[in-house]
């Protein structure tokens, strides 16, 4: 054997052992391996609809009656001041149920401040929007429809709307719509034509723009992105890919389930991750969640003691400014902008950004503007250029599936507006 010949067979005999050493790593079931990824991993992450608990607060929250007028709700523009902004306009199917754009775009072309988070699984979530300010999923879309920003109606119009365009549904699955004669046109709290309508009245205007979130949270509920393949390898139907596998393994290895964890793949709390912004967060959004009249425990509440009890931790927590939710990631890769901020429009540069050790530490000696302090849970994790790219086919086994057709757009019908 030549000396030219001996030094391709140590290569040769070097990339087969490698290759053996990255099976060995990322193989289901290897032999003679020190470590090895197994479904067992990501044991209670598998999401099914079992895997919903209870709304307390939303007592139609699995009527499928109100889950048919949530669907019509949800795409409906004439819910908007303008008549041309729908919450499917913020929460597109086709992007896993996000927002293509960097900040949501409202009525007359307003911009947001944030990016919109995406509805897939908010049912599981205990609180929503960014900075956790709302406590359901049925109280959620109210901050949208009244925002001046957002779809501008206020609720007086809403319950007009709801009374005219679907009265007989809504008669069916809550109580008899009230007499809105007496009513402005339009009237929100804190405007002068709010003060002028008798207490009653307004209970009875509060309460119908309750139900037609109630109605909304009950759609959202079917909107789980559930039977995506990593539910299917959880159910030992398909076996992952190497590079599946391998993204796997670095999930598992740099404890990115520390905050991506259970069915949701998020542990519903907040934390800051060091995404340069002036944006305070969850110090904000807890104080605007207590003085909420349409938070678990306010009066249109439909389990006021449950409801309470959930708010108990919120006014002891501590050290949340410059916290945000964390987002699922369930669907993560069919997303377009990253982040509260929209940090980011390509998920491999939010990685390499947010998670890479170095990139952090150079982010925390020179943070300018951005508040809080970076979440201690980020400590040890290192994601670098060589991972990312697996980590990432790993999250396309989280891909949301097509949308059945009675969750997409309902056909237009004759008596429609």
């Amino acid at each position: 054997m030549t000396v030219g010949d001996a030094s391709l067979f140590v290569m040769m005999k070097y990339r087969a052992v490698s290759s053996t050493l990255v099976v060995c790593l990322f193989s289901v079931t290897p032999l003679g391996c020190d470590h090895e990824v197994d479904r067992a991993d990501f044991q209670g992450m598998q999401l099914s609809e079992a895997a919903l608990t209870e709304s307390v607060t939303n007592s139609v929250a699995d009527d499928p009656a109100a889950a048919a007028l949530g669907r019509k709700l949800f795409f409906d523009p004439g819910l908007s001041s303008d008549g041309k902004i729908a919450c499917v306009n913020c929460h597109d199917p086709e992007h896993g149920f996000s927002d293509p754009k960097p900040r949501s775009v409202g009525v007359r072309k307003q911009t947001g401040a944030r990016h919109s988070m995406p509805i897939t699984a908010a049912a599981l979530q205990p609180f929503l929007f960014w900075d956790g300010r709302v406590d359901s999923a049925w109280s959620q879309p109210l901050k949208a429809l009244e925002n001046p920003k957002e779809m501008d109606f206020t609720r007086v119009e809403i319950a007009r709307y709801v009374s005219v365009t679907y009265g007989q549904e809504y008669d069916t699955i809550f109580e008899a719509l009230p007499d809105l004669s007496q009513a402005p046109a339009r009237a929100l709290p804190g405007d002068a034509a709010w003060d002028a309508m008798s207490k009653p009245l307004q209970d009875e205007v509060n309460r119908v723009f309750s139900n037609v979130g109630k109605a909304l949270e009950a759609y959202e509920r079917k909107l789980l992105c559930n039977d995506t393949r990593f539910d299917s390898w959880q159910r030992g139907e398909i076996e992952l890919n190497d590079a599946e596998l391998a993204g796997a393994g670095t999930f598992d290895r740099e404890h990115c389930a520390r905050c991506h964890s259970g069915p949701a793949f998020s542990d519903g709390e907040f934390h800051d991750i060091g995404i340069p912004s002036s944006d305070k967060g969850r110090l904000l959004g807890a104080e605007q969640l207590l003085d909420d009249p349409f938070n678990g425990e306010g009066d249109y509440s439909d389990d006021v003691k449950a409801g309470a009890a959930k708010l108990l931790s919120v006014g002891e927590e501590s050290g949340q400014e410059g916290a945000f939710r964390t987002a699922s990631l369930r669907g993560v890769a069919q997303r377009t902008y990253f982040g509260h901020a929209a940090h980011k429009k390509s998920l491999r540069d939010f990685i390499l950004d947010i998670y890479r050790g170095r990139g952090r530490r150079d982010r925390d000696r020179d943070r300018g503007a951005t508040v809080g302090q970076l979440d201690e849970k980020l400590d040890g994790v290192d994601v670098d250029d060589d991972q990312v790219d697996d980590l990432i086919a790993f999250l396309h086994t989280l891909d949301c599936p097509t949308p059945s057709a009675d969750l997409l757009a309902p056909a237009a019908t004759s008596d429609s507006p």
